[in-house]
């Protein structure tokens, strides 16, 4: 395929390339380092935002028949908006850290095959970027200064390349039988193995239900900013190809529909009972992107609006007085840091005048009334577990706020994203105060039962645990195959 550098094709193509030969002058020249981070995070922004504003496909093949496939249509851009968004924010905290040009060059690696992981509609393509994600991602980690930081990142790296052995299992099976690796290839062929190897390996790289049990001890173990790019975005790279293979064949949106409702169900289980900050955000990130997927239409908004708020959170980490949540209650917050815990907070539970409303509003418009009607009970529950961050007592005396700059950076699209609602609110204060009232009469009410409830919750996050869960779902998916079947 012969492009012309002038051709949208070719700017597209280069945007791609441009972070990985960016990551390598980081190393080579460091004191570019910032500059050429600046650079790619604001050009993925804007290539997310333009194929939002445009609304239209722009598809890609490149290499060939059998190369790369890409298409950036307005699903991917919310991601792609997101990645930009993400790495820029994570880029303002880790330069306070002292990130070395070794930090700067995974942040580049990560954005670059985020950023293909988010264009490409071919499997083998997919896997090799979700392949690069997670090495990246486990390098991070290892950035923690924690004891456990080793051994958490091996055990990250280790169920990511279990789980997409299985996925490249699944795609061998699907070439086999269709003389194709795209997306709608698996997608025409009738449910089976194939599919289910490919959904397993997808489910556990956006951390849903059991596959994401990797989540809350990854979280406690990284650093705050990594943290941050774990819920907020990487957890994307899985997603969005699984609600494109939703998109092309509803018959697989209806296989992952409980999946979906059982990982929002069980996220909030745990969050509403763990008595560790960090892993509420992280528990809380399983049941939200169970959510995520239960509609293509509704799923690309909702992760933006959860991403952004997800990771502005994880951003205010290191200001946090303890980790410890029973001990919130004695720990006064300065101000700044609570209208930011509260802004984030009350977004993901989707309350209005927040964007994280706009897009609950779209995703239960977007489901059957039974559907819509658990999403509002579970709504009610992610009150109760945003309250536990947010009812600390008021410092007056404000501390400094250099530490929340990239978590406002990210809260400012969710208050503008709600300003533009205002005028379409309607009845929403009403439900939104509501919402708030049942949330904090549940918080109140679960409150003497919380530490006996965490002592009796099981542990699911042990490495056995961690590949148990892969088989039990992929079982589960196919009996439910077969069931449908016969």
């Amino acid at each position: 395929m012969t492009l012309s550098w002038s051709s949208p094709d070719a700017l597209l193509t280069t945007w791609l390339l441009v972070p990985y030969l960016a990551a390598f002058l980081a190393v080579l020249l460091p004191s570019l380092s910032h500059g050429l981070v600046l650079l790619c995070c604001s050009a993925t922004a804007l290539v997310g935002a333009e194929a939002l504003l445009t609304e239209s496909a722009r598809p890609l093949q490149l290499i060939g028949e059998f190369g790369v496939q890409l298409s950036l249509e307005p699903l991917a851009g919310w991601f792609v908006l997101l990645n930009g968004l993400v790495c820029l924010a994570v880029w303002n905290e880790a330069r306070r850290q002292g990130w070395d040009r070794t930090g700067w060059m995974l942040l580049l690696v990560l954005l670059g095959s985020l950023n293909t992981s988010f264009l490409t509609t071919d499997l083998i393509s997919l896997y090799v970027s979700l392949e690069v994600v997670g090495i990246a991602a486990f390098l991070l980690i290892l950035q923690g200064k924690s004891a456990n930081a080793g051994w958490i990142a091996l055990r990250y790296l280790l169920v990511g390349n279990t789980a997409m052995g299985l996925y490249l299992m699944g795609a061998g099976l699907v070439y086999a039988q269709s003389g194709s690796f795209a997306f709608d290839a698996l997608a025409k062929l009738l449910p089976g193995a194939p599919l289910v190897l490919v959904l397993v390996g997808l489910l556990t790289k956006a951390g849903v239900f059991l596959n994401g049990l990797w989540l809350p001890r990854t979280h406690a173990e990284a650093p705050a900013e990594v943290s941050a790019l774990l819920s907020g975005v990487v957890v994307g790279g899985g997603a969005l190809p699984l609600l494109r293979l939703e998109q092309l064949n509803s018959a697989i949106a209806e296989l992952l529909m409980p999946i979906g409702l059982a990982s929002a169900a069980l996220g909030l289980i745990y969050a509403l009972g763990v008595g560790d900050a960090k892993r509420l955000l992280a528990w809380s990130t399983l049941g939200q992107m169970g959510l995520v997927l239960l509609s293509p239409a509704a799923g690309g908004l909702l992760a933006f609006s959860h991403g952004l708020a997800k990771s502005s959170l994880f951003l205010t980490a290191r200001q946090w007085p303890t980790r410890s949540l029973q001990s919130w209650r004695q720990q006064p917050l300065p101000w700044p840091l609570l209208l930011t815990l509260g802004a984030g907070a009350f977004s993901i539970a989707g309350l209005a005048p927040l964007l994280g409303y706009a897009a609950k509003k779209q995703l239960e418009g977007a489901v059957s009334p039974t559907l819509a009607a658990a999403i509002t009970v579970l709504s009610v529950g992610s009150v109760a577990v945003y309250c536990r961050l947010c009812r600390a007592p008021l410092l007056s005396q404000g501390s400094s706020t250099s530490g929340l700059w990239g978590s406002w950076m990210l809260l400012l699209p969710l208050l503008v994203g709600g300003a533009l609602q205002l005028r379409s609110l309607n009845s929403g204060w009403l439900v939104s105060l509501l919402l708030l009232g049942l949330g904090l009469a549940l918080d109140q009410l679960l409150e003497p039962l919380r530490q006996p409830a965490a002592r009796a919750l099981p542990s699911l996050d042990r490495l056995p645990d961690l590949v148990g869960g892969l088989g039990l779902v992929g079982a589960g998916l196919l009996l439910s195959i077969g069931r449908e079947l016969s």
